[in-house]
């Protein structure tokens, strides 16, 4: 093929970098991280700034058949370390790399390690952007019983409070 012409005083693009490799969602558990309560400076009052492994902890604890909602496990949180909130922000991040965590199980064909399907947002739907596919999650649950219904194109759990 002949060259191509360029153009008088067109600058040449940089060659393509790579994008470095993600790290693992098992990676990003980052079990040395320790739960701390600080002073909330927009509400006052005490917040609790959670850890990956301590979300885990209360999502392994959800009964079969049951499901939790994202506001009851960051007050179960709050309450377990005297505090008046929990970090929705955190809460929320943490909840997404464990559902990333039981993807990266389930590619392996292990045994999920949490049964993050029984989380349900504070309405009751599934989080459609979560990592581990919605349909999924809503076939799991209604394998051990869970009701479900469509609200506003998203998989809903009818019962949502925690006996």
């Amino acid at each position: 093929r002949p060259a191509r012409a360029v153009k008088a005083g067109a600058a040449k693009r940089p060659a393509a970098r790579r994008k470095p490799a993600r790290a693992s969602w098992s990676a990003k558990l980052r079990p040395e991280l320790v739960p701390r309560v600080v002073e909330d400076s927009r509400r006052g009052g005490s917040l609790l700034l959670p850890t990956p492994r301590l979300v885990a902890e209360v999502v392994a604890a959800i009964p079969r058949g049951r499901v939790m909602t994202i506001g009851q496990l960051r007050r179960a949180l709050a309450e377990r370390f005297e505090a008046e909130a929990t970090c929705p922000l955190m809460t929320g991040i943490f909840a997404t790399i464990l559902a990333g965590v039981v993807v990266e199980d389930l590619g392996q064909r292990r045994k999920p390690r949490w049964p993050i399907w029984r989380l349900v947002r504070d309405d009751g739907t599934l989080h459609p952007k979560w990592p581990l596919d919605p349909l999924f999650r809503a076939t799991l649950l209604r394998q051990e019983g869970v009701r479900l219904t469509r609200r506003k194109g998203h998989w809903a759990a009818l019962d949502t409070h925690q006996s």
